[in-house]
């Protein structure tokens, strides 16, 4: 999970699409791009428009700090069979979209053209209800991806995976346990690195933003 200021989204958001003609990550396959597909709604404008209309209708804090939006990498479980990998991101696009209100999601894009296992950005405005301005609801990282959220997040997708024929997605593993706690993504990288080093396991990559990074 990252959040992200709003000098950060543009750029974020052009990442995902394959849009950056040089990025930062060296693991993308251009040849592999046509495997990348888009779960989030077609609303007949760019993300970004989408992005600039739906934060309007918000009250946000005039700060250029705010995190006007979050993300959440999902990674295929590495026991769960190829051909199940779609049914999984599909329900989990779900989860999230019921989980946050679809119609604070910006962008979601299931990625399978790096190395290592398929993956889902999920990007959205976290939101919450505000009686003290006439928007109604304000725009507020932090209170959205609390820790209870954090702590909550993965036993209430594996339920619902369950819950909807995915008995067999396991995204609870115990390894965040394992490991330690959670770790940043350059802790992870670090750690991968030193382990892997026989073999190209590369990190998942987020772009450019501000604030923490949390890999849970």
């Amino acid at each position: 999970m990252k959040k992200f200021t709003a000098g950060a989204v543009r750029n974020q958001l052009r990442h995902n699409r394959r849009e950056i003609e040089h990025s930062g990550n060296p693991d993308i396959d251009p040849s592999r791009q046509g495997q990348d597909y888009v779960l989030s709604p077609d609303r007949d404008i760019s993300e970004y428009d989408y992005y600039k209309e739906r934060l309007s209708q918000l009250y946000v804090y005039g700060r250029d700090d705010v995190k006007v939006m979050a993300g959440w990498i999902v990674t295929a479980p590495q026991d769960l069979a190829p051909e199940r990998y779609d049914d999984f991101f599909c329900a989990t696009y779900d989860f999230l979209a019921d989980r946050y209100g679809e119609e604070n999601v910006i962008q979601a894009i299931v990625h399978d053209d790096e190395g290592g296992q398929p993956h889902l950005h999920f990007c959205f405005i976290p939101i919450v209800e505000d009686k003290k301005h006439a928007e109604g609801y304000k725009v507020c990282a932090n209170e959205v991806l609390d820790r209870r959220e954090l702590r909550n997040f993965h036993p209430d997708l594996q339920k619902y995976l369950n819950a909807n024929g995915l008995e067999d997605a396991h995204v609870m593993t115990g390894v965040t346990r394992a490991q330690g706690g959670n770790r940043t993504v350059a802790q992870l990288k670090a750690a991968r690195e030193e382990e892997y080093q026989q073999e190209e396991r590369p990190a998942l990559y987020f772009g450019e933003s501000s604030g923490p990074e949390l890999h849970f």
